[in-house]
């Protein structure tokens, strides 16, 4: 046997203690942003039977729609505190099964919460939620990754995740927390790591001084994700996947391991559609998986060019009688492609969960695919001094 799987095994994992009598912080969000509503006063609606899935590696179901969750950094929060509580308990009342989760989001306290309290409820069922965590930057070495999902674990309030996903293929400095108390407190800023480094970001003298304080240099993918398929193989996550990996990376990966990964998770919408990263994931078994699936988000400027505004999407729209999201969220479905959208409202979260009841016809689907521009909204050499697109 693996000795860190052996080692996993043998410890006793924070993540199993009784949550409810873990100590805590107080959740955390901007005081002025936007506030939920009850998530107890929607109705409960069972998951849709036309919901597709797709089936994983090892033989696990996943809805294909999903809900994202995240809100924004400790520096640029929108929502305010408890708004992942109120409107993760909405989601599964109203059939929602799927949840993208990450410990950079900040939230896991607030949707362990959430999906404690609908499970207490008799709203559904561990076994009917396929819930997703992702290791964050500062935690590659291998001592830190089984420890850092032990900490996701016990803010949601679980024994396992459905899949582990490493959120960007770029390791970060060390950052302390509290292993064995659920959420984390205001000051705590993984994004930065300003209060490790003394460093505020800036890109231009990134340039000029490589590599940045924040970047830790010293560790690779392989020894991280090696940790990560030890963490599978230990029970604490029945999948393992990464995020934001180009085809050159992926190929790289695939040749160091024999834990192939479940899901790769890309920014992909009409207007950075991915298909050589998608066949390149089809040609190995591997399923896609769309974050920013509509073209927007926290990090599209308002004068940036807009999916939902595209001419031919809108057209589609029209002809369909559906809602430029719909038409874009029906349109991944139809390519094999997996999606947790983000929103915050009842009626879109709802629209989302009708995906499986229409379908594109191929000249619609044609008319999607012309829009391609190769654009990503999401544009990360600017965080870690790292051009990760090109």
């Amino acid at each position: 046997m693996n000795p860190l799987v052996r080692r996993l095994r043998g410890v006793v994992q924070g993540a199993r203690m009784l949550a409810s009598g873990a100590d805590a912080f107080p959740y955390v969000g901007n005081p002025t942003g936007f506030k939920q509503i009850d998530g107890s006063s929607v109705k409960i609606t069972p998951a849709p039977a036309s919901m597709p899935h797709v089936t994983l590696a090892n033989g696990d179901k996943m809805p294909m729609i999903g809900m994202g969750t995240f809100t924004g950094t400790r520096n640029n929060a929108k929502a305010q505190a408890g708004t992942l509580y109120e409107t993760t308990k909405m989601w599964i009342r109203m059939g929602g099964r799927m949840i993208d989760a990450a410990s950079n989001y900040l939230n896991e306290d607030e949707i362990g919460d959430a999906i404690a309290e609908c499970i207490k409820d008799g709203v559904v069922t561990r076994e009917e939620l396929f819930v997703s965590s992702k290791l964050n930057n500062p935690y590659h070495r291998e001592e830190n990754v089984q420890p850092m999902l032990e900490k996701s674990l016990l803010d949601l309030r679980l024994d396992y995740v459905d899949m582990y996903l490493m959120h960007w293929p770029t390791a970060f400095v060390h950052v302390p927390y509290e292993q064995n108390k659920r959420g984390f407190p205001e000051e705590y800023e993984p994004d930065c790591c300003t209060k490790v480094t003394g460093v505020a970001w800036d890109a231009q003298a990134f340039e000029k001084a490589w590599p940045p304080p924040h970047l830790d240099t010293g560790v690779t993918i392989h020894e991280t994700w090696n940790a990560m398929a030890a963490c599978k193989d230990a029970g604490l996550a029945r999948n393992v996947g990464v995020c934001n990996f180009k085809v050159s990376l992926l190929h790289e990966l695939l040749c160091g391991t024999d834990t192939k990964p479940a899901v790769v998770q890309c920014e992909s919408h009409p207007y950075c559609q991915q298909s050589p990263l998608i066949k390149f994931c089809e040609m190995n078994k591997i399923q896609f998986q769309a974050y920013s699936p509509l073209g927007y988000g926290e990090f599209r400027p308002e004068n940036e060019i807009s999916v939902l505004q595209n001419p031919a999407i809108v057209s589609i729209a029209a002809r369909y009688n559906k809602s430029a999201a719909a038409v874009v969220l029906r349109w991944h479905v139809q390519r094999g492609v997996a999606t947790p959208p983000f929103s915050l409202y009842e009626n879109e979260l709802r629209e989302n969960l009708t995906v499986g009841d229409w379908e594109l016809d191929d000249d619609a689907m044609k008319e999607i695919a012309d829009v391609d521009k190769d654009y990503h909204y999401l544009r990360p050499e600017s965080w870690y001094g790292l051009p990760l697109w090109n």
